[in-house]
């Protein structure tokens, strides 16, 4: 059995917790903030949880990542 493939675009975007759960981060932090307030540049370097029905989908796409 070859071994599964892990999709790279999911690493980037998303991680899975100890506990299970999947993060994402906001978007709108990597360039152009010249205009951006600081509590606005703050506030998208936060992760936050996604909804539990996209969970499924997107531990498919990371096979070898961590959580129950």
């Amino acid at each position: 059995m070859p071994k599964m493939k892990t999709k790279k675009s999911a690493v980037r975007r998303i991680k899975i917790t100890a506990t299970g759960k999947v993060m994402a981060f906001k978007s709108g932090k990597r360039h152009q903030n010249t205009g951006k307030s600081g509590n606005e540049i703050r506030g998208k370097g936060k992760g936050f949880v996604l909804a539990k029905s996209e969970w499924a989908r997107m531990k498919a796409m990371k096979p070898y990542a961590g959580g129950k």
